[in-house]
């Protein structure tokens, strides 16, 4: 029985980790892809930025906008 409990927790603590950690990575392209974005800014417009950076228009307009 203690044998079941310890796995179920190793498997749950395992796929956690995971999770955090796909979470973390799309975090950090997102802020990868925001830095990129702000770069471009004074020399692309909306549409290329997002087609490029993989944000969508509206949160590159947003970025414009607190530039």
């Amino acid at each position: 029985m203690t044998s079941n409990i310890s796995k179920t927790i190793k498997e749950t603590f395992e796929k956690s980790r995971k999770e955090g950690l796909e979470i973390g990575i799309e975090k950090g392209e997102k802020n990868k892809a925001i830095e990129i974005a702000k770069n471009l800014l004074d020399v692309l417009n909306d549409e290329i930025i997002s087609e490029k950076t993989g944000l969508t228009i509206e949160e590159v307009k947003k970025l414009r906008e607190n530039d």
